[in-house]
């Protein structure tokens, strides 16, 4: 029983080294990340793409079920729906929040 419980201690103690090269690289690594991070959020080395360029197009979306009319507008059409599709389905039953009801106008 001795020897058992001496040869778990030593083959316990034998793997520590290894352990502690592992939390090692692990804290590096952790240090590594934690500066890109700060880095990404201080906004430097910022490419900005403007993904709608010169393209000022707007939709705005609208329902109006019973005598309340909900709007909503963006670049996208689909978005636009979304949202006033939201905004209706806060106050009102999604049946009178439907796809179909939803106008939508285009400016350019």
């Amino acid at each position: 029983m001795m020897k058992k419980c001496i040869l778990g201690i030593l083959t316990a103690c034998a793997a520590m080294p290894a352990f502690a090269d592992r939390i090692g690289d692990l804290e590096a690594r952790l240090a590594q990340l934690e500066h890109r991070v700060a880095v990404l959020e201080s906004g430097s080395n910022t490419v900005k793409i403007d993904l709608f360029g010169s393209n000022s197009t707007m939709y705005v979306c609208s329902v109006t079920p019973f005598q309340k009319t909900f709007e909503a507008s963006d670049r996208n059409e689909g978005v636009a729906r979304q949202k006033v599709r939201q905004a209706c389905n806060r106050e009102t039953s999604a049946m009178f929040c439907e796809d179909e009801a939803i106008r939508c106008r285009k400016f350019d």
